[in-house]
């Protein structure tokens, strides 16, 4: 990598719901080695309740990697779970690269539902239309504060309820098209800080600051000590990197990969025997 902090992104294939699980039973098996049972857990969660009425396919979604075949759940269910693979696959075949001595450790998750993988710290984000990771090497004795949020322009604005009365005033002048951008900037800054912190929605969005009109970094003082911001330049999207201690280098590395490619890169990746 040529930048301490990469962001790395692949959009979701095209085509049918079998289609698409085909692409989900390829990713799984070629992640098998590389993700623990608590990864393979919450990846499972997702498209659990398109699987309600058949028991086997639900236990098999609770145990691990799901088998392929048929599956009841619709198109939106298979590209979340997809969604989930791919953003692993882009953390691990990163992570590759740049391993020495021994197998690639197993990628883990923390007690707040961040990843973890030896010697990085990494981030997650799906829009719907594109997985995310974000990476950098971990310093010693750093703790997990990385976090990543990525959010589709043609995406819904989020409720009223996630900005503060000052922000909502600021979006109110604004031309529709404008405040529907610019509600979505404020709201990747919000998901990325509570991400980083550990928090999801423990916190009420509304009480994270995002600044100015259009501002590009920030920070914020929370509950669990100064994090700081910044937007990332991203065809199609609003993204959004928080970290502790400093605010994020404007020279973050943004590289996008197809699906096949990064497929052949996790199969090519030998594990341990």
């Amino acid at each position: 990598m040529q930048h301490p902090l990469t962001v790395l992104y692949t959009p979701l294939p095209q085509g049918s719901t079998a289609e698409l699980v085909a692409w989900r039973c390829a990713f799984e098996t070629a992640l098998e080695p590389w993700l623990d049972a608590r990864q393979w857990k919450h990846v499972n969660r997702f498209g659990r309740a398109a699987w309600q009425q058949d028991a086997s396919i639900a236990d098999a979604e609770n145990c691990g990697p799901t088998p392929c075949g048929p599956t009841p759940c619709g198109q939106d269910v298979v590209e979340a779970a997809l969604s989930r693979l791919l953003a692993r696959a882009l953390l691990v075949t990163a992570a590759a690269r740049h391993h020495r001595g021994g197998p690639l450790p197993q990628t883990g998750m923390d007690t707040r539902g961040r990843p973890l993988l030896s010697g990085w710290q990494a981030a997650f984000s799906h829009s719907g239309r594109a997985a995310f990771c974000a990476l950098t090497p971990a310093v010693a004795a750093a703790s997990a504060t990385l976090g990543l949020d990525a959010e589709a322009l043609t995406s819904a604005p989020p409720d009223a309820s996630a900005f503060s009365q000052r922000e909502y005033s600021a979006l109110l002048p604004l031309h529709q098209q404008y405040r529907g951008r610019e509600s979505l900037r404020r709201w990747t800054v919000k998901e990325a800080m509570l991400k980083a912190a550990g928090l999801g929605l423990g916190m009420q969005p509304a009480q994270i600051p995002t600044g100015r009109s259009g501002q590009r970094a920030g920070q914020w003082r929370g509950p669990l000590g100064l994090l700081c911001w910044r937007t990332v330049a991203c065809p199609g999207h609003w993204l959004c990197v928080a970290q502790a201690g400093h605010v994020p280098s404007a020279r973050i590395f943004l590289q996008r990969q197809n699906p096949p490619t990064l497929l052949r890169r996790l199969a090519a990746l030998r594990p341990k025997p």
